[in-house]
């Protein structure tokens, strides 16, 4: 052999690894014998090598050059011979190259025949992709003791998760240039969460006090009022009950659940979990050598059981009279504005009592500056929630004479509204004009007189006094009417009136699951590690949601629910993490409080995880959830959605989303993150709709750069979020292993066949099948459309 690698493969041979370790002799070593070789006129003892094609003979006894010979379209045939030997002829084209080897055993030689006689460069390379093969699948590191990596091991995970499912994948990808298979392997583990069933437990408690109270509130009130308001407040009243009697239903039965901690997709029409969120689980993925990435899988915060039939949340809203609209959240903040101005009143009447101060050497003191200053402010704030009250004088003035009449006839009333706004506000006027002479009387000389001085004090304490009792006054009457408004606002109409009171009951529902999953998501960031002080402008975090609903039937309406469940997630909803009460806490039960136009959400972490939050949020800093609802149809639906109603509804859910997660972006001034939330912006503003999934590529794509969590949904969180499951997957395992698109292809389909969502499909319906039929097929996009084998019609989900 005449090859330039000829002396590599003779070393690779006389090798002690590759001939001596005869205890490890298996396929993959080369076979071994000793024989008498005959080549031309050459005859000498060898030990004999052959490995793929490749026949090695070095002598044992005389000094001869080894020879290595190629295997290729060779033929072997027996040589009878009249010793002892058992000899062999490997014929060639030129009979004069054949080589005769003679060895000691009939069965050896057997053996040495058939081996010879299928050596070729073509098994060779077969052994040798063989050999790639197990290499690169079948490694140690894929082992089961081996491969225990911190997905199963931080026990954090266990604190707000569960039920844990593990699969590790490993695919050989081909390469060009005939490189070596390269070994890709994923790891994945799909978990319950906790937080679907202890966040609204805790909240159903929340929504059941304000109902409570509001039922209260209207109870005192039935007899208090001018009769003619008596049929609104107990309209207001049936409806509000019956809104309690939704909560109480709930409550008990997620009291007395004992099943797994996530609703199957299968109870997302029963009222009793109409709290809870559909099919929440968490995923956690990894690739060999990468971090790790969360993503959040679940059916779409919807009021499900309350149905559609007048619409979503959206649509149900915009049928409202614009006076009720936004009524509700303008009355809870003005209702807390007077509220809180009332707790203010009695704390410096409090104060006043207890460690009044007027000053001396004519000079006055501090305390009692603050409290005239203190007197102003509450004045100013009472006259704006004055002007802000429609026709508040005339409602007033109603409840004024109302209670004149009753205290005529002797009646007792438990109501303190004796006049007018007008009439009260000039009172209060005249009372802070007097409160401001006296207190210029204070600063006079000490030379005027103790006993004159003595008796300003008097005054001034007085007058101070009378100034807090106005205030109070003025503001129950302002609180009074405030309610009394609302109730005949509401009252007006019965539909609407119902609606409005639907509306109540829908949000709270729909607000519980999405307080639920961003729960999850938070401490999913809390697990991957939180940003550091130094590297966030604030502690937002960014919740990109994506949904694939289709514009048509309910689907809408539940696209119109998400809507709004997420805008008022981040409007109203204040998170903090605290640390746990105690150091062997084993579930995170979340504290709850407000009221529903400010409700705060406290975390409590273990006190380990909670030493490495920043020292902000260790402080007790609160935070939003930002959020960016983006909904794409991909299904037969869709198609007739688009084709009957347009694309309006979906375009202006898809534009609104990319403008909020680029001005989350800009926010951060980082050139990357902005070039690809333009990206994200610019593909939207071409085409909002019409299964546009690039939209969900760079909506991902920006969620991951701006250190966001993302939550994949669809009606049900298990076939059409399998499908979008793994092709984020797949966009994952593209740019951070380099796949080509066939490669890509075959990954993602490998993930629908054996992969995780293929398991959440059996926790819901028993089946490991996505619900896709036959016809739905040919509407799905390419890239939505599952396995043969992995789907099946009929499918209850």
């Amino acid at each position: 052999m005449e090859e330039d690698n000829a002396i590599e493969m003779y070393k690779a041979f006389a090798s002690p690894s590759s001939i001596n370790d005869k205890d490890n002799q298996n396929d993959s070593n080369p076979l071994e014998a000793t024989a008498i070789i005959q080549w031309k006129d050459v005859k000498f003892k060898a030990k004999i090598y052959l490995k793929g094609n490749l026949l090695c003979c070095m002598a044992t006894d005389d000094v001869q050059v080894p020879l290595v010979f190629v295997l290729e379209k060779i033929q072997t045939r027996k040589i009878e011979t009249e010793d002892s030997t058992f000899g062999c002829e490997i014929g060639v084209l030129d009979e004069a190259e054949n080589i005769r080897i003679y060895f000691d055993e009939d069965k050896i030689r057997e053996k040495w025949m058939i081996k010879m006689s299928i050596s070729s460069h073509q098994m060779a390379r077969a052994e040798l992709d063989e050999i790639a093969y197990k290499f690169y699948t079948m490694g140690s590191g894929i082992s089961s003791e081996n491969s225990s990596s911190h997905l199963n091991s931080n026990p954090f995970l266990d604190y707000y998760l569960a039920a844990p499912i593990k699969k590790n994948h490993t695919f050989a990808l081909s390469q060009s240039n005939n490189l070596p298979f390269r070994r890709l392997a994923v790891e994945e583990t799909m978990w319950e969460s906790k937080m679907s069933f202890t966040v609204p437990r805790e909240l159903l408690k929340l929504f059941r006090r304000w109902n409570l109270e509001m039922c209260a509130l209207l109870e005192s009130r039935q007899m208090e009022w001018p009769c003619s308001s008596r049929r609104c407040v107990e309209q207001c009243l049936r409806l509000y009950r019956e809104n309690g009697e939704a909560y109480e239903q709930c409550i008990e039965f997620i009291d007395i659940y004992s099943g797994p901690q996530f609703r199957k997709s299968t109870e997302k029409y029963r009222v009793a979990f109409s709290p809870v969120p559909t099919n929440v689980h968490v995923q956690i993925y990894s690739v060999t050598g990468e971090e790790e990435r969360t993503l959040i899988s679940s059916g779409t915060a919807s009021a499900l059981p309350l149905r559609f039939q007048n619409g979503g949340l959206q649509r149900l809203i915009s049928a409202l009279p614009p006076e009720l609209a936004t009524s509700e959240t303008t009355f809870v903040m003005k209702r807390q504005q007077l509220l809180e101005l009332k707790r203010k009143i009695g704390a410096i009447s409090k104060k006043l009592d207890t460690e009044w101060k007027a000053g001396k050497n004519g000079k006055i003191d501090n305390f009692c500056v603050g409290i005239y200053s203190d007197i102003k402010q509450m004045h100013e704030t009472l006259l704006d929630v004055e002007r802000s009250l429609p026709n508040a004088d005339a409602y007033v003035e109603a409840l004024a004479q109302h209670c004149h009449s009753r205290m005529k006839l002797g009646e007792k009333i438990s109501l303190n509204i004796c006049d007018g706004v007008t009439n009260q506000l000039d009172a209060l006027d005249v009372m802070l004009i007097s409160l401001h002479t006296k207190i210029a009387a204070l600063s006079m000389d000490e030379g005027s007189g103790q006993n004159l001085r003595e008796e300003y004090e008097k005054t001034t304490k007085s007058a101070m006094t009378s100034c807090l009792d106005m205030l109070l006054l003025l503001a129950d009457s302002l609180l009074e009417a405030h309610l009394y408004a609302y109730v005949l606002t509401l009252g007006q109409d019965a539909a609407n009136c119902a609606a409005f009171v639907h509306i109540q009951l829908r949000i709270e529902f729909v607000l519980s699951q999405t307080i639920s999953i961003a729960s999850t998501a938070l401490l999913n960031r809390i697990y991957k590690g939180w940003p550091s002080d130094a590297e966030s402008i604030s502690h937002d975090m960014l919740l990109v949601v994506f949904s694939f609903l289709s514009a048509y039937g309910d689907e809408r309406g539940m696209a119109e629910d998400a809507v709004i469940a997420w805008r008022v997630l981040e409007n109203r909803v204040k998170f903090q993490f605290v640390k746990a009460p105690s150091t062997v806490c084993r579930n995170c039960i979340p504290i709850v409080k407000g009221h529903p136009a400010n409700i705060e959400i406290s975390l409590p972490l273990p006190h380990e995880t909670f030493e490495n939050l920043p020292e902000s949020l260790k402080s007790g800093a609160q935070f939003r959830v930002k959020t960016a609802y983006f909904n794409i149809g991909v299904n037969h639906e869709a198609s007739l959605g688009q084709t009957f109603g347009g694309i309006a509804f979906e375009s202006a859910i898809n534009l609104d989303a990319a403008e909020r997660i680029r001005l989350f972006a800009n926010k951060r001034q980082h050139s990357t993150v902005v070039e690809a939330a333009n990206e994200l912006s610019n593909t939207v503003k071409q085409d909002p709709s019409r299964k546009n999934l690039a939209i969900f590529e760079w909506a991902m794509k920006c969620c991951e750069l701006l250190g966001g969590e993302s939550v994949i949904c669809c009606k049900s969180g298990k076939d059409r979020t399998g499908m979008a499951v793994t092709l984020e997957q797949g966009r994952v395992l593209k740019e951070t292993c380099a796949l080509t698109s066939s490669q890509l292809s075959e990954v993602v389909a490998a993930l629908r066949i054996d992969g995780l969502r293929r398991e959440n499909c059996k926790k819901n319906v028993g089946k490991p099948l996505f619900s896709f039929s036959t016809f739905q097929m040919h509407f799905l996009p390419k890239t939505f459309r599952p396995p043969t084998g992995t789907f099946a019609q009929g499918i209850s989900s």
